[in-house]
């Protein structure tokens, strides 16, 4: 059985694992591309022998996204959930600088896998290689992007924005450093003095093993402010779309 999951935000993939094994107790069940807690939309979900067998086929299959960047923050997983540094900006002109500073992600390019990722290296993973300590230089992957493209920019004030993400880390109930990463982003806050925020709502259409955030990253290093995501959608997976995914009970 395949099952098309509209994942929901602030629980992680195996999260949505263990929910299906009450519903299909005894069957062997497995996803087909891991979304972040931060990250919503299509998971697909392999039931029984045969199907998860064909994870790799799925895998493999290209995605499109819909994510928000924030400009001027840079974390340490380039999501909100991480430990993070701002650097002061001018709204208008990172977005008149932004449209250009695209178009260098279209097409093939070299991206380097995030830290805090599920990605194996030595048989450890690297996020707990990372948490660990110890000093890894993170692999390079070749990626194709298809399509990248602005969809809408918002301005937000600091009391807004803090309210917005300390929302978003308080739905990660189980996350880890979740106190530090919390007590963090409050302690950012009060040494900020800028009011005035950018965030950007960017489509992607990419290709197996691309990672959003690392989009948002390499966006802020290239404008030399830092950038991270607030909300990832995943809103296809090959033929599968957000549309037609089923909601969890």
């Amino acid at each position: 059985m395949i099952l098309n999951i509209n994942k929901p935000l602030g629980i992680t993939s195996y999260d949505v694992i263990r929910q299906l094994k009450k519903l299909h107790p005894g069957e062997k069940i497995g996803h087909a591309g891991t979304l972040d807690p931060l990250a919503q939309g299509v998971l697909i979900c392999l039931v029984g022998k045969n199907d998860t067998r064909r994870q790799s086929e799925f895998m493999g299959q290209p995605k499109q996204y819909v994510f928000d960047v924030l400009f001027g923050f840079k974390t340490d997983t380039y999501d909100v959930l991480g430990l993070p540094e701002f650097t002061e900006y001018s709204v208008d002109e990172v977005k008149s600088q932004l449209p250009e500073i695209l178009k260098k992600y279209l097409g093939e390019i070299d991206q380097e896998v995030p830290s805090f990722s599920a990605v194996k290296m030595g048989g450890q993973t690297l996020y707990r290689s990372t948490l660990s300590g110890e000093k890894k230089e993170n692999p390079v992957r070749k990626v194709l992007i298809e399509d990248i493209r602005i969809l809408e920019e918002y301005i937000v004030t600091k009391a807004s924005l803090q309210k917005s993400i300390l929302d978003l880390l308080e739905l990660v109930r189980s996350g880890f450093r979740q106190n530090r990463i919390i007590e963090a982003w409050n302690q950012l806050f009060e040494q900020i003095s800028q009011d005035k925020f950018l965030i950007v709502k960017i489509s992607a259409d990419v290709s197996k093993g691309t990672y959003v955030r690392a989009i948002a990253n390499d966006l802020g290093k290239d404008l030399g402010i830092g950038a991270c995501t607030t909300i990832i959608t995943r809103t296809k997976v090959g033929d599968f779309n957000i549309e037609v995914a089923q909601n969890l009970a």
